[in-house]
This record gives C-alpha cells, sequence and structure tokens, in this order.
C-alpha cells in the first residue's frame, strides 16, 4: 500500500452565486509522501449532524449544482498519477443552472486508489477534501439571524476559586450559511472586567454550533473566567454582528466567597470543638 500523505488548499470555500452564473476554484494538491499516488476526484454533498461540524453523506443525495473541472487533461472520477512531491491544480467549475433561493453543502474529494490493480478495482484507501458551501440567490448579499441557543453558566454555585464556563450555542435562524463575528464582555461595577473573541465557525442553515471562543493560538477553546473573581455581581453580553444585522444576548450572576466562609467556619467549629474537649478534661481532673 502506498504512504497516504497529501494536503489540499483550500480547505473550505464558501460562495455566493446568482441564478445560471459561474464559479471557479482552483485548488492545489501535493504529495507530500515518498511514493507515487494513484489518486481521483470527486464532489459529494452532504447535510449538518450535529453542533460540532460533523456531518453526513447521504447516498442518494444530489446536488442541483453542476461541477466539472476546467482542466484539460482530467475530469471528475478520472484516475491519474502524483509523483513524490509534486503538485498539481485541480480548476473546478461550479455552475447554478437553478433560481432556487437556497444553500448548497458538498465536499472536492481526492481520493487514493490501489497503485496496483490487483488489489481491487473500487476499492479506496483513503480520501480528503475541502467543503464547498454556496447559497444561491437572487441577492449579492443577505441579513444573517446568528442567534444564542440553550445558554448556560457552571457551575451553579460561584465561587471565587471556581472558574466559571460560559456553555451555549450559536443557533442559525436564517435560510443561508453564516459566520460567527462576536465577542463576549462581562463587566463588574461598570468597568470592564474580561472580553474574549468567539471563535468564527461558519453556520450552516438553521442549524447551530457550540458557542466557544478564540484562544491566543488562534483555535477554538472553552469560554471560561479564570479565578480568583471578585465577590459581587457581574453582568455580562454577546454581541454577535452579521451582515446589515446585531444581536445582543445579556447575562448576570453573582460571585460569592462561598469557600472562605465555609472555611473559617470549619476552623472555629474545630476551635470550639478542642476548646470544649479542653474544659472537659480540666472538669473531671478536679
Amino acid at each position: 500500500m502506498s504512504q497516504f500523505s497529501l494536503t489540499l488548499k483550500p480547505a473550505q470555500i464558501e460562495i455566493i452565486l446568482l441564478p445560471n452564473s459561474l464559479y471557479v476554484q482552483a485548488y492545489e494538491i501535493t504529495n507530500n509522501s515518498s511514493e507515487t499516488l494513484l489518486l481521483s476526484c470527486s464532489v459529494s454533498s452532504w447535510i449538518p449532524a450535529d453542533n460540532l461540524g460533523t456531518v453526513t453523506y447521504p447516498n442518494t443525495s444530489e446536488s442541483p449544482l453542476n461541477f466539472s473541472l476546467s482542466n484539460s487533461d482530467l475530469k471528475l472520477s478520472q484516475e491519474f498519477l502524483l509523483n513524490p512531491g509534486q503538485k498539481k491544480q485541480l480548476v473546478l467549475k461550479i455552475t447554478n443552472p437553478t433560481s432556487t433561493d437556497t444553500d448548497h453543502y458538498s465536499t472536492f474529494f481526492i481520493t487514493q486508489k490501489p497503485l496496483n490493480s490487483v488489489l481491487g478495482e473500487h476499492q479506496n484507501l483513503a480520501k480528503i477534501g475541502s467543503h464547498i458551501l454556496v447559497s444561491t440567490t437572487n441577492q449579492s448579499v443577505f441579513s444573517s439571524n446568528l442567534q444564542v441557543h440553550q445558554f448556560t453558566l457552571k457551575p451553579i454555585i460561584k465561587d471565587i476559586f471556581t472558574p466559571i464556563k460560559i456553555n451555549g450555542e450559536i443557533i442559525n435562524k436564517g435560510e443561508h450559511y453564516s459566520q460567527i463575528n462576536g465577542q463576549i464582555t462581562v463587566y463588574k461595577g461598570g468597568q470592564l472586567y474580561w472580553q474574549q473573541n468567539l471563535f468564527p465557525y461558519t453556520v450552516t442553515a438553521q442549524n447551530s454550533r457550540l458557542l466557544q471562543c478564540l484562544n491566543s493560538q488562534n483555535e477554538a477553546s472553552t469560554c471560561q473566567l479564570k479565578v480568583p473573581l471578585w465577590p459581587g455581581t457581574y453582568q455580562g453580553v454577546i454581541n454577535l454582528v452579521g451582515n446589515s444585522s446585531k444581536y445582543e444576548y445579556s447575562f448576570q450572576f453573582f460571585v460569592f466567597p462561598y469557600s472562605i466562609i465555609i472555611s473559617i467556619m470549619f476552623l472555629f467549629s474545630l476551635l470550639f470543638f478542642l476548646l470544649r474537649n479542653k474544659q472537659s478534661v480540666s472538669s473531671n481532673k478536679q
């Protein structure tokens, strides 16, 4: 079996197609392995599966869009060889023959096949893909409709030494995909206490993604206020900015020094118990 080590760029494209319009996308594929690979390319439609970004490829799903390669020496599903270290440009052409106002989600796949045909004519060894998100519409720009959904703050009892996790979903109630562009801001006493950018997931139409923050490594991470926290009331707001639309979700929580008070009460109880035992021992000796 040949070693599978490919890179495909870009990893995802998001486009708007007007009726009877055409879009051309150039992909670059690189063979990073030390062996020659037998490859083919194809396009498959998918649907969102959950709020984690998982997708499902239905066997019977067909896209109304037309896909083809503009390469003069290659067609979709046609096999080709890629030598070690070689790069190849594949130019995908997408045509919208319809006038419907909806979204279409697909993946442009590069599939490795056995270099020796004896291994099996229909056997695939591995594949790599690039997502294609297409909005077919009569408008060049459409408004986004992202909202906060199932918002929670954990833990329920908020102590000054307990990190507070901000959980929830960003739901897209619109008819087209939309990218998250927003921030979480927390204030205490009217002063800015903490602020974090949201991770810019693309949310497909009528679906949701987990609410997560963008960390210093530009990766998705849990939105969390670090300890220690000052006791008192905090106000927070989640701002979502879309195409010609804005959305705000406000929240509030209270932090109390439970751990300190419990520790003090425990020490006083222990001291009281020790002093009481000492007095009892002294009384018995008398």
